[in-house]
């Protein structure tokens, strides 16, 4: 059976080179926003996916929710190996796709013939695919046999242990005493104690009982928190809070019955949840957004017990502070890569997310992109950044 996208591959068009490469200093973040793709998915379609997602994704998964952005692919052919069809959410810039996060399957033994079918279908389209943030499980079926893919490690998933954060914030221990003398720690208290003295008030909402009027102030303070930020913006999601409601919780700030800040939670795989948005608007006392993710985490904490262990909650998918090889490649595309993504970072300030949510000790958990051997370059990263501008 022919792969296409593989080692031995010969067919495939060769879209990156050195000289493509060494045209990096030519990198320019100041590029059109995407077009939006074309419809895919009906209403039933969306249902069903988002509770694919909530069941059986990770934090890329709920990003393709956003169907104004994302496309959905599904194998025209049946894959055994899952209960159901494989799903997968991609952004097209041609010649490349750009694959968000790994497929979704029931099994871990449907991934490579799942990854097969859509090498397959970027073939017939003519395109070139790019996987982006996928986990340590599938970046190894992309770098063995029959792919044997190039695997980069620059972005991590940085994972919270609820119980963890109210012990060093309580410093219940004398572990949690010493780790709260650390300078984030510290920052983290202090901003929760201005909070508090604001007379912030959080609370989790039930949607379904929302008066319109807050529903309102909510979407103005997100459309204010926007225009208030400065610099290009690059990010896998929009920030519109009204994506998957079915699934998701929502957290709101007041200060003098007003909404000052949003928090949203959705559902993941194994036991888990990811912030999708955690927002304070600009007339915020500061410490709002510390003290909306510590009541949350605080409310998750307290739905734990004998039955239902405590949940993690992720903030989801953070840049590395570099770019590291780890499969299938070396030399002068290393040296020239790191220098793209040092480049990327700095111009699209993507570090500085890292920084904020270092204050709840979470755990880094390694996330990869995978590409096919003869290049990914600067005419692919360009590409990729357009799709990812806000």
């Amino acid at each position: 059976m022919h792969v296409p996208f593989t080692r031995d591959s010969s067919s495939d068009p060769k879209l990156g080179s050195e000289e493509d490469l060494r045209a990096e200093g030519d990198l320019d973040l100041d590029l059109a926003a995407p077009s939006p793709p074309q419809p895919t998915t009906t209403p039933q379609d969306k249902a069903a996916i988002a509770d694919l997602v909530a069941k059986y994704g990770g934090p890329a998964a709920t990003a393709w929710l956003e169907f104004d952005r994302y496309m959905i692919w599904r194998p025209s052919d049946p894959i055994p190996e899952s209960s159901f069809p494989p799903v997968q959410g991609y952004m097209r810039h041609d010649p490349y796709v750009f694959a968000w996060g790994k497929p979704l399957v029931s099994d871990s033994a449907a991934l490579l013939p799942t990854a097969k079918a859509f090498a397959a279908w970027a073939e017939a389209e003519n395109v070139r695919p790019i996987w982006c943030v996928v986990d340590d499980e599938f970046q190894r079926v992309l770098a063995s046999s029959p792919f044997e893919w190039s695997v980069v490690e620059c972005v991590y998933e940085e994972v919270m242990d609820p119980a963890h954060v109210i012990d060093i914030i309580g410093t219940e221990s004398e572990a949690a005493r010493k780790e709260a003398a650390s300078s984030v720690v510290k920052d983290l208290k202090k901003n929760l104690r201005r909070a508090e003295r604001e007379d912030v008030q959080i609370k989790e909402m039930d949607l379904k009982q929302w008066p319109e009027e807050d529903k309102r102030a909510v979407e103005q303070g997100i459309v204010d928190w926007k225009n208030a930020r400065t610099g290009v913006q690059i990010a896998a999601t929009s920030g519109e809070p009204w994506v998957d409601t079915e699934h998701r919780r929502y957290w709101v700030a007041r200060k003098d019955e007003k909404p000052v800040g949003l928090l949203i939670l959705t559902p993941v795989h194994g036991n888990a949840w990811q912030i999708k948005n955690s927002i304070s608007f600009p007339d915020a006392p500061r410490g709002t957004s510390e003290a909306l993710i510590y009541t949350a985490l605080s409310d998750i904490h307290r739905e734990s017990g004998p039955d239902q262990p405590d949940a993690s909650v992720s903030f989801g998918l953070t840049a590395a502070e570099e770019m590291n090889p780890t499969q299938n490649i070396s030399g002068w595309k290393v040296t020239l890569l790191k220098s793209l993504y040092g480049k990327v970072t700095s111009a699209g300030g993507l570090l500085r997310r890292g920084e904020f949510r270092s204050k709840f000790d979470p755990e880094l958990e390694s996330i990869y992109v995978c590409y096919p051997q003869d290049g990914f370059g600067l005419h692919g990263v360009k590409a990729l950044i357009r799709q990812l501008k806000k």
